[in-house]
Parts: C-alpha cells; structure tokens; sequence
C-alpha cells in the first residue's frame, strides 16, 4: 500500500522512465541510425549485356538526412532524460519525430536535387527506374514511433 503522506516538499513527485521513455530512447536510436542507411536510388537494365547497375544514395547524403540524424540523437537524448528524471522530457520527444517527418517529406519534394544527384547516362538499350529505397521507409517508420511513444510517455493527471 503506497504511504498517504505527502513528500516533505508538498508536491507529489512525478514518476520518473516507464516503458514509454525506454520506448522513445531505443526509437531515437533507430532514427539516428536510418539517417545512414540509402534513401533512393536508380536501378538501370539493359538486355544486351543482361546487366544491372544500381546506384543509390544514403540520407546523410541530401540535407534531409543530417536533419533526421539530429533529431534522432534528440529524441534519443530526450528519452535518456525522460528515463532519469521525469517522463515528461520523453515526452517532448514528439518534436525531433515531427522535424524527421517533415525532413522525410522535404526529401521527396525536391525532384531536380534528387534527379542530379541520381542521375548518370549509359548508351544503348537501357531501362532506368528510379525509386524509394527501404532507409527512407525505415526513417519514416522511426519518426512516426518516437512521436506516438512521446505521446505515451505525456504524464497523465490522476
């Protein structure tokens, strides 16, 4: 049974770490890390020679990238606090996921930077598909969990 007597300050003291900063500094991680991983990339085929060249780009690579490595180190920062003193520092992790998010977002729309960067030219019979590759994916599915375990972390009244 918990003691009814308030602390010797007067104000109940917040609870400090729970799964949900833990959470938010594991996912921090895990974002700082898809900042390294490739983000796009092109694929050329050609059916003379039956080859393939694949040339891709990784996040640090493109501006987009350096801001989601920061804001995983954030995040992560944020959740190591949240973890010491009291959740609600993991809870303000919610805004390094939501700078990611909008850094992911940018990275898409800027075409030409990411065109000139992509692109190379081969003679001959050739197929050369551009795509998303799985960082990007993996950057976006990393933003999205700090935000709703910083959102989990939020101290609740009782």
């Amino acid at each position: 049974m918990p003691d009814p007597s308030p602390p010797i300050g007067g104000t109940p003291r917040r609870r400090a770490g729970g799964l949900p900063a833990v959470g938010v500094t594991l996912t921090g991680l895990a974002l700082a890390v898809t900042a390294l991983l490739p983000w796009a990339g092109l694929t050329a085929r050609t059916a003379v020679l039956d080859a393939e060249l694949t040339r891709s780009i990784r996040g640090v690579d493109y501006g987009a990238g350096w801001f989601v490595l920061g804001a995983g180190i954030a995040a992560m920062l944020l959740g190591m606090l949240g973890m010491r003193r009291d959740r609600l520092f993991a809870a303000f992790a919610i805004l390094p996921g939501a700078v990611a998010a909008f850094a992911l977002a940018m990275f898409l729309t800027d075409p030409r930077e990411l065109a000139d960067r992509l692109g190379f030219r081969l003679p001959g019979p050739l197929a050369v598909s551009p795509a998303i590759q799985y960082g990007w994916f993996a950057a976006l599915l990393a933003s999205i969990a700090v935000a709703v375990l910083a959102v989990a972390a939020f101290p609740r009244q009782s």
